[in-house]
This record gives structure tokens, sequence and C-alpha cells, in this order.
């Protein structure tokens, strides 16, 4: 027999999304907020909450990943050059190690690319070393495209380009 495990099904963010993404933040742990959003505090899932609900136009997506009535996972990027967009995302800790951080990533990437977009900008606290592998994964090694971060005050930041 066929073991059958659901995933999260990942589409763009409605407005109505926006309560059962609040109840997502409420269940991060203070690890998990505090590598999202730099702070274990309410102040970074306040403000993305209102990002989120003003986040409409052709140069930002906002996609989650839903399972059942819950939203597990956010991923989102905004342009912020030409061909650069800041991108940040979080998923459940429930969910996390699972894949979904990497398929929410996937698709954002799709879209930007199709939206003329080659590289995504990063901000990750240093110790978060899934979020690193992860855009190590993200970026194009075949094509000697790797992640450009730089270590200050215990953050990276950079650019990574995204595969072709």
């Amino acid at each position: 027999m066929v073991s059958c495990v659901r995933q999260p099904v990942i589409r763009v963010l409605q407005p109505s999304d926006l309560p059962a993404v609040a109840e997502m933040f409420n269940r991060l742990s203070a690890l998990s907020r505090i590598r999202r959003f730099f702070s274990p505090t309410e102040s970074g899932p306040a403000w993305e909450l209102n990002y989120l609900a003003n986040a409409e136009g052709c140069d930002r997506l906002v996609l989650v990943a839903q399972m059942g009535e819950e939203i597990v996972g956010v991923a989102r990027y905004h342009r912020v050059g030409p061909e650069h967009a800041d991108v940040a995302v979080v998923v459940e800790d429930e969910w996390q190690r699972h894949g979904l951080g990497h398929r929410l990533m996937a698709h954002l990437a799709v879209a930007a690319r199709h939206d003329g977009i080659d590289a995504f900008d990063v901000s990750i606290l240093g110790d978060n070393d899934a979020a690193l592998g992860l855009l190590r994964r993200m970026s194009d090694h075949r094509a000697g495209r790797r992640p450009a971060l730089s270590l200050k005050a215990g953050v990276y930041e950079g650019s990574v380009p995204l595969v072709a």
C-alpha cells in the first residue's frame, strides 16, 4: 500500500487570509519569531500583517502555504530594483525541516524570474543554518552564480542569484 502524506497547498495570499496568517504568527516559537522578525516581540508580526494587507501591485508577490483551514507558511518578495527583490519566508515550527520553505521559495523564484527578477536580496541571522542552506540550494551553482553574503553584526546580508 502506498502511503500518502498530505502537503500544504501553495497559493497567492488573499485578503481574507490575514486572520489565519495572524494565527500562524501567534503559533511561532520565540526562536522562529527571532529568526524571521529579528525580535521575539509582537512588533515584527504586527508590522508584517500591515505590510501583507497592503502588498498589492505588480512588483510584489505574497504566497501562503495552507493545510486544511490553517496557514502554515508565508513567503513574499517585493522588487527593490530592476532585477532584485527583497525576500522573506516564515514556516510554522511544526512544518519546518519538511521542505515547505524550499517549496515556497521555489514558487517565488519561478514567479520572480518570470517578472525579470534575477536575484533575491536577503537579511538572515548568522545562526539560521536552515535558511542559509535553503538560499544556497536556490542559487545557480552550475552557472557559477553563488550567494553573495557578508556577515555584519551577526546578520548575513546580500544577494542570492536565482536559477534561470
